[in-house]
C-alpha cells in the first residue's frame, strides 16, 4: 500500500513465511543423521567411549614412532558420531585404505581403521625408509604390506590397553587391508548404525590430517559399559575402616624390558620381511665449530671419539641394534657382529 502499512495479502503472506520456518522438516531427524542417533548412547557413555579411546592412542602413538622413523606421531581428539551405514558411506568421496580387525574374549566386535590414500602412502614411505615420508604415486604390495602391518600394531596394542583396564583378555584377529574408491566399497562392519570416530592425525614435518575408526555398536556399548563402570567405581567415595592402617599396599608390578618380541608382533612379522632396510656402520663421531669445518682441505685429519680398535655401532634407520669390528674381506670392508644390543638398551636410545 502506498501509505506504508501492510495490505492484509502482505501480512497473510508473512505469516505463512513464519510457520514454514517453524514447521518440522521431513527426513531424519539431526540426531538420527548425527551425533547420538535417537538417544542411542547418552552423553555419559559417549564421553565414556571418547575417554577410554583417547587414553589408548596417547598411549599407542609413542610406540608407533619408532615405525616412522622416530619421527613423532600424535593420533587426539577422537569425535564420535553414532550414523546409519549409509549416513557413514556419504561421508567418504575419495581414495582410502582400509584395515579391518575383529575383537574377541572380554569385548567382541569389529574395528575398520579408515586412511586418506595419501596418508597411507607417507606411512609406508617412512617405515620403507624415506625420512621424508614422499607417498608413492600407487601403493604397491610392500607399501600395503607396511600400512597393514602398521594398523595391526595399532589395534592390537589398544586392545592390550582395554584388557588392562577392564581386567579381561581380548584376543584379536589378524588384520586385512584392502582398497576403497568412495564409501561404496569401504567394507563397514554389521548393522544398521555404527559408530564413527574421527581423530585428528598428524606426524611431524609429513602430514596433519584425520584418522577414521568405525566399530559395530556392540563394540562401543562393551567399550562404554567397561570403562563407564571403572569411571564409576573411581568416582565413589570409599569407606575406609577406622584401622586403615592394616590396609596391605603392595607396589605396582611391571614386566621386565628384555622379554622379547611380543608373541603378537612374531606372529606377524612375516608381513614386513621383504621391507628394504638401510644398515649403516658408524665409525665415530666428533663435534667441530664452523670455522674448522671451513678450514678442511685435503689431508686434514679429523680425530673422531671412538678408540682405535673399539667396536663400532651398526644402525638400522638411524637406530643402534649391534656392535661389531671392522674385518677385510677380499678388497672390501666388512663387520663381524660381537654385539646385539638388548631391547631395554634400544628403548632407551629411542626416548
Amino acid at each position: 500500500m502506498g501509505d506504508g502499512s501492510l495490505s492484509q495479502d502482505e501480512i497473510d503472506a508473512l505469516l505463512q513465511g513464519a510457520d514454514d520456518m517453524l514447521s518440522p522438516t521431513s527426513g531424519p531427524s539431526a540426531a538420527d543423521a548425527g551425533r547420538g542417533r535417537g538417544g542411542m548412547f547418552p552423553p555419559s557413555e559417549l564421553n565414556a567411549i571418547r575417554d577410554a579411546l583417547n587414553s589408548a592412542v596417547g598411549s599407542v602413538a609413542p610406540s608407533l614412532s619408532g615405525y616412522l622413523g622416530g619421527r613423532n606421531l600424535r593420533i587426539s581428539r577422537p569425535f564420535i558420531e553414532v550414523k546409519h551405514q549409509e549416513a557413514v558411506r556419504s561421508d567418504f568421496s575419495g581414495r582410502y585404505v582400509q584395515v579391518s580387525m575383529d575383537y574377541t574374549g572380554a569385548m567382541n566386535g569389529r574395528n575398520l581403521i579408515v586412511f586418506n590414500y595419501q596418508d597411507a602412502g607417507s606411512i609406508s614411505s617412512l617405515m620403507m625408509g624415506d625420512d621424508r615420508g614422499v607417498p608413492p604415486a600407487e601403493l604397491s604390495e610392500a607399501h600395503q604390506s607396511t600400512i597393514q602391518e602398521f594398523t595391526n600394531q595399532l589395534l592390537s596394542s589398544m586392545a592390550t590397553q582395554f584388557s588392562g583396564s577392564i581386567g579381561g583378555a581380548i584376543n584379536t584377529t589378524p588384520a586385512t587391508l584392502s582398497l576403497a574408491t568412495g564409501g561404496k566399497d569401504l567394507d563397514l562392519p554389521g548393522g544398521a548404525d555404527l559408530v564413527k570416530v574421527t581423530y585428528d592425525f598428524a606426524i611431524d614435518g609429513v602430514l596433519n590430517s584425520k584418522l577414521f575408526h568405525i566399530m559395530d555398536v556392540p563394540l562401543a556399548q562393551a567399550l562404554s559399559s567397561a570403562t563407564g563402570g571403572m569411571a564409576q567405581t573411581v568416582s565413589q567415595p570409599q569407606q575406609f575402616p577406622a584401622h586403615a592402617g592394616q590396609v596391605g599396599i603392595s607396589p605396582v608390578k611391571f614386566p621386565p624390558l628384555d622379554e622379547g618380541i611380543p608373541p603378537s608382533v612374531g606372529g606377524n612379522i612375516s608381513l614386513i620381511l621383504d621391507v628394504p632396510m638401510t644398515l649403516t656402520v658408524e665409525l665415530g663421531r666428533t663435534t667441530q665449530l664452523v670455522q674448522d669445518i671451513l678450514g678442511l682441505g685435503e689431508g686434514s685429519i679429523i680425530e673422531l671419539d671412538k678408540l682405535a680398535g673399539e667396536p663400532v655401532d651398526l644402525l638400522v634407520n638411524g637406530k643402534l641394534i649391534a656392535k661389531g669390528e671392522v674385518v677385510v674381506i677380499d678388497e672390501n670392508f666388512g663387520v663381524r657382529v660381537t654385539d646385539i644390543v638388548s631391547p631395554a638398551e634400544r628403548l632407551s636410545g629411542i626416548q
